[in-house]
C-alpha cells in the first residue's frame, strides 16, 4: 500500500503562492494523468491517461486552471478493457474525444473546485493540491476522487468501483 502525501491545504501551504503571474501553458508530454479503481471490490486496476493540452492563467493570487486529457489515450495494460472503457459504454471516445476539467486555485486555499466533463456530462470535483514547484518550470501535483456514476459513466456497475482515485502532475510553461 502506497501512501498519499497530505495535500497543501492540510500541511497550511499554498497553491498559487511563489508562482509569477502570467499565462502558462501545460506541457502535454511532461504531465501525467494516472488513476486507480476497483474492479468486483478487490483487484485494484492502474492506468493512464494522455493529457492533450491545458492552460493556466495566474492572477492576484488566483489561479484558473482547464486541462484537456484525450479519452482514447485511455490505457491499463489489458487491451480487451482498454478498447471497452474507449468504447460507447463508458468514455465513447469516437464522440466525445476530450474530457476537461476546468477550475480556480486560490492563494492560501490549496484545492481547487471545478468542473469535469466527460462526455455530455459536468460534474464538480474538486482537487487537493499536493505540490507546488515553481523552479524552471512550474510543476503542480494534484490529486482527486470522481465519482463516475456522477461523471455519467454507468457501465459496468457491479464490475468496477463507482470511485476513480486520480493523480495528475502537470508541468506548466510560460506562454
Amino acid at each position: 500500500m502506497t501512501t498519499r502525501p497530505a495535500p497543501l491545504a492540510a500541511r497550511g501551504g499554498s497553491g498559487v503562492r511563489g508562482v509569477a503571474p502570467g499565462h502558462y501553458r501545460v506541457a502535454p508530454t511532461r504531465s501525467t494523468v494516472g488513476f486507480r479503481v476497483t474492479s468486483f471490490g478487490v483487484v485494484v486496476v492502474h492506468g493512464t491517461l494522455a493529457v492533450a493540452e491545458g492552460d493556466v492563467e495566474v492572477a492576484e493570487g488566483l489561479a484558473r486552471v482547464r486541462v484537456d486529457v484525450d479519452a482514447a489515450s485511455f490505457t491499463t495494460g489489458t487491451r480487451r478493457r482498454d478498447v471497452d472503457v474507449r468504447g460507447p459504454r463508458f468514455l465513447d471516445a469516437v464522440h466525445h474525444p476530450v474530457l476537461s476539467w476546468t477550475g480556480a486555485l486560490a492563494d492560501g486555499a490549496g484545492r481547487a473546485t471545478g468542473t469535469l466533463r466527460v462526455r455530455d456530462t459536468e460534474t464538480p470535483v474538486v482537487a487537493d493540491v499536493v505540490s507546488v514547484d515553481a523552479g524552471r518550470a512550474v510543476v503542480v501535483t494534484a490529486r482527486l476522487t470522481v465519482d463516475r456514476a456522477a461523471a455519467g459513466i454507468r457501465g459496468a456497475r457491479a464490475a468496477v468501483g463507482r470511485t476513480v482515485e486520480v493523480d495528475v502532475s502537470l508541468t506548466l510553461l510560460r506562454a
